[in-house]
């Protein structure tokens, strides 16, 4: 490996690591973790998108989907308002917003360099 991409390699494992270790994506990881084990979300999760498959087929047959709709709606207020959900959804918008943060420095390092 040539000296400049092993710099490189350990400059981004470094990053890597320091991102790993803030406590916001942390956080984020545990709620991530705490919804994939969650049955009853997962099975809310499933029949939302059961639903969104009936209402992308009624539409697609020009039937009346509008029960299905209200349906839909009812359970993914239900979904979005756990808070499990609730919290994962605030954590992963603030781990974008430290991600682009991230990238933004990284572009404005390398336009001065160039």
């Amino acid at each position: 490996m040539k000296k400049l991409n092993k710099d490189v390699y350990e400059k981004a494992m470094a990053l890597h690591q320091w991102i790993m270790e803030q406590e916001v994506v942390q956080e984020y990881q545990k709620y991530e973790q705490q919804m994939s084990s969650h049955q009853e979300l997962k099975d809310l999760e499933e029949t939302l998108k059961q639903l969104q498959q009936k209402i992308v087929q009624a539409k697609h047959t020009q039937l009346d989907c509008r029960e299905l709709i209200q349906d839909y709606e009812v359970k993914k207020k239900a979904f979005d308002q756990h808070p499990l959900v609730y919290n994962y959804l605030i954590l992963k918008e603030e781990v974008n917003t430290l991600l682009h943060q991230i990238q933004d420095d990284i572009n404005l390092e390398l336009k001065k360099k160039s």
